[in-house]
């Protein structure tokens, strides 16, 4: 029979052989590449890689643990759905400490309320104005809508949202009646309020009006102000975009209210697309020389010699009255809600 008693050796050797393990340990899952640390940042980098597989450009991902947290100005309900279950398949998720990411924290936002609220009008080709975005109240509403019938001649159509809490100044209002007066008094054209940031396109009966409408919305209600480019008949725009801001707010103005598609299965951009993308065109012409502009197109599944058709046709109509404009780049994407998007943003290098 064996003594199985244990000895002082015995047990001072085992108590040395533990303090190793547990030392072992403590490195391990301290600094090695089971510790929290990196457990965070490979789950983190692989929600970040996923993400931008899907096209998830406005989300940012970091790491409590396991736990993913996701931030960023959502576009919408859809793309924030995606984007949550794209973060929790990321990374293997088996569980705690061997496992993957076991939960995502929602901290998103709705763009449009991080950005403030997005107003348009655009005036059709009879004349009726079409008053389309947000507004803070029915009060808000119901007052724009009232200005809006008095002063366009053929009447307006107002579909205005209430988002409650989303208004960046109580002066919101009156910097779209500032807005809408003046396109009141265009051949035609449109005006967007984004934010705090306004913009007014469109074509003017003559070069006195022209100067008259540049020199009204140079004076906006605190905080906002607003770009212009207004065209009279026979003479040249009388342009006042300063910024890149001002720019973008332009470039949405310029774009209307038509969905921008191509024509069924083929690489030629419809009618009312074509006319939308010549008009970005000169508009993006009268912007500072620090603005850049990327133009987006949809990528079509396998096929990759109709997409390279719809970038040519795209490039054509957008660069063609700015002759080798190297501040504007039109480039496929795999994923976006519309078939072409524009944005603008400060030119690199």
């Amino acid at each position: 029979m064996f003594d199985l008693a244990m000895t002082p050796r015995i047990r001072k050797t085992l108590l040395m052989v533990a303090g190793i393990v547990l030392f072992a340990a403590v490195i391990l899952f301290s600094f090695g590449p089971f510790s929290v640390g990196a457990i965070e940042s490979r789950l983190a980098s692989g929600a970040r890689d996923a993400l931008t597989l899907r096209g998830h450009d406005w989300a940012s991902v970091r790491m409590d643990g396991q736990r993913a947290i996701l931030t960023g100005a959502a576009p919408d309900d859809e793309a924030r759905a995606d984007a949550l279950d794209t973060v929790l398949s990321s990374t293997w998720s088996g569980g705690v400490v061997a496992g993957g990411v076991t939960r995502v924290i929602d901290e998103t936002i709705e763009a449009r309320l991080q950005s403030g609220f997005v107003f348009r009008a655009d005036v059709a080709m009879n004349g009726r104005v079409l008053v389309r975005g947000d507004a803070t109240d029915a009060g808000a509403r119901d007052a724009i809508a009232s200005y809006a019938a008095a002063n366009f001649p053929q009447g307006a159509d107002t579909d205005l949202t209430l988002v409650p809490g989303g208004s960046a100044s109580p002066d919101w209002e009156e910097a779209a009646k500032r807005l809408l007066g003046q396109l009141a008094r265009l051949e035609r054209g449109a005006v967007v309020l984004r934010g705090e940031q306004g913009a007014l396109v469109g074509d003017a009966p003559n070069p006195q009006v022209a100067q008259s409408v540049s020199q009204a919305l140079a004076a906006m209600p605190v905080p906002f102000r607003a770009a212009s480019v207004v065209t009279p008949s026979g003479a040249p725009a009388v342009v006042r975009v300063e910024d890149v801001a001002a720019c973008s707010a332009v470039i949405l103005a310029a774009q209307g209210t038509e969905t921008l598609r191509f024509e069924r299965a083929g690489s030629t951009p419809s009618p009312f697309t074509s006319v939308a993308l010549r008009r970005v065109g000169r508009m993006f012409a009268t912007c500072p020389d620090d603005a850049a502009m990327t133009v987006s197109i949809r990528r079509q599944s396998n096929d990759a010699e109709l997409d390279s058709a719809r970038v040519a046709e795209v490039t054509n109509l957008v660069s063609g009255v700015v002759t080798e404009n190297t501040r504007i780049s039109v480039v496929l994407v795999d994923r976006q809600d519309s078939a072409i998007s524009f944005a603008i943003a400060p030119l690199e290098g």
